[in-house]
């Protein structure tokens, strides 16, 4: 499989803002006297959460219809999900609605995931299908059928007097991409294209804003190329902070829609201040258009199988007590003392109600085996201070992939029984920080089916 480390060709990087480099030839003092203030809303790692897609839309529309502010949507990659049999079946009939509607509604810029080809089976076809939508895409992946990159990584956005310079970065490894797809990707490494290419991407920008769906830890690197005052939107690693390091704000905003961002915009002396704030966003309800859309899509894709009622859900929880249900369940399927579960493996959480099979695949969007080991305490003691990051108190703290546990209190000198599902214990390095765990897979086991039981269980 090629792969492919690309230099910039400067024409690229600076393509897509030609339109807007005269106004950025103003002195940024003389454009603060009439500035107004600005609004970016964020969302990344959407997969397809018809449950919500409804509410998001509603919302930008009544922000719209609220004020005259200029506003605009960035999307940070994963728009689409395949394990979502309606989305897959319909040929995301939905989610091409979605974004018809927002970027009606405001300027509407995605940035390539690694799930874009969720779908489609070329990101070139995404690509155009997006800029038929309305939507400027953005990325510094290559197309190595061509040589090119599938769209402009730069791109210049003026949201009335602020003038802001994006750049979009895309994860670089190809396994997290489909296997029909990987052979036409190229890529960059996100902190080295950063640096070659923000010099010429800013002049004259009042603001710099990254969107980077390469995840946390090479966005450690990419810090270190930012202007100061600069914005990262961070992305792939289904992650829920604000911090502001090295003198940047840096942010991710959950996954599957339920939470969305906004960046409040506020031009001054020749400078911007952003501030971030998120909302959370429910299942239910929001535009009508769009939730009618998507029940006929359901009435029309979903078989009697996909909406077999498994279990009864007593009340809405997070994501993260969700996945500790889940994790429960594998716990006492595996006679273990304790398990655990890696975050990406799950998607939308569980909301109170009837659990179809449909939305067992929105919860749990792979399945597979069961892996036990036995472990001392002080080794796995370690390794639970790289969980739960969700909740890190510092970048430092935050790895990418990590698993969701519960807390538990340990004897260092004891051995322990865990439990995991297969995926993380065969890439126990990126997950539990060690390669020195000898796993089994326990027969007969299988994530979703253990969990299906136990929710049916009550």
């Amino acid at each position: 499989m090629p792969f492919l480390t690309t230099s910039i060709d400067r024409r690229h990087v600076l393509k897509a803002g030609a339109a807007s480099l005269a106004a950025a030839s103003i002195p940024a003092a003389l454009r603060a006297q009439t500035a107004g203030d600005a609004v970016l809303f964020t969302i990344a790692d959407l997969h397809s959460p018809y449950a919500r897609l409804p509410a998001i839309l509603s919302r930008l529309r009544q922000a719209r219809a609220d004020t005259d502010m200029p506003m605009a949507l960035l999307i940070n990659g994963d728009v689409f999900e395949r394990g979502n049999v309606v989305a897959l079946r319909s040929g995301a009939e939905a989610d091409w609605a979605f974004l018809r509607a927002a970027a009606a509604e405001m300027p509407v810029i995605l940035n390539l995931g690694n799930h874009e080809t969720a779908i489609m089976d070329d990101m070139a076809e995404v690509v155009a299908r997006a800029r038929e939508m309305g939507v400027q895409v953005v990325s510094n992946l290559v197309d190595t059928r061509t040589g090119e990159y599938f769209a402009e990584p730069g791109h210049r956005l003026m949201l009335g007097d602020v003038d802001i310079a994006l750049l979009g970065l895309a994860t670089t490894n190809a396994f997290v991409y489909r296997e029909e797809v990987r052979d036409t990707l190229g890529f960059a490494d996100p902190a080295e294209f950063a640096r070659e290419a923000l010099p010429v991407l800013v002049q004259e920008a009042d603001l710099v804003v990254v969107m980077s769906h390469a995840g946390v830890t090479p966005d450690k690197a990419v810090l270190n190329a930012l202007p100061p005052g600069a914005v990262i939107q961070g992305g792939h690693d289904h992650l829920s902070f604000e911090m502001t390091p090295q003198d940047a704000l840096y942010f991710h905003g959950a996954s599957w829609g339920t939470l969305l961002g906004r960046i409040d915009l506020t031009l001054a002396n020749g400078a911007v201040r952003a501030s971030y704030s998120a909302e959370t966003i429910p299942a239910g309800s929001g535009d009508g258009d769009l939730a009618a859309l998507i029940a006929a899509q359901m009435e029309t894709h979903l078989t009697a199988e996909d909406r077999e009622v498994l279990a009864r859900i007593p009340q809405t929880l997070d994501l993260h007590a969700s996945i500790l249900v889940a994790a429960e369940a594998v716990r006492q399927a595996a006679q273990a003392d304790l398990a655990m579960l890696s975050h990406t493996t799950f998607g939308a959480p569980l909301s109170e109600g009837p659990f179809t099979r449909y939305d067992l695949d929105a919860f749990i969007r792979f399945g597979g085996g069961i892996s036990v080991t036995e472990i001392s305490g002080a080794d796995l003691t370690a390794i639970l201070s790289r969980t739960n990051q969700f909740a890190a108190a510092s970048l430092d703290a935050r790895t990418g992939d990590y698993m969701h546990v519960a807390e538990v209190d340990l004897d260092p000198d004891a051995t322990y029984r865990l439990a995991m599902n297969s995926w993380p214990a065969s890439n126990q390095e990126s997950y539990l920080g060690t390669d020195g765990l000898t796993f089994q897979d326990v027969e007969g086991l299988e994530l979703k089916e253990i969990v299906t039981r136990h929710l049916a269980s009550g």
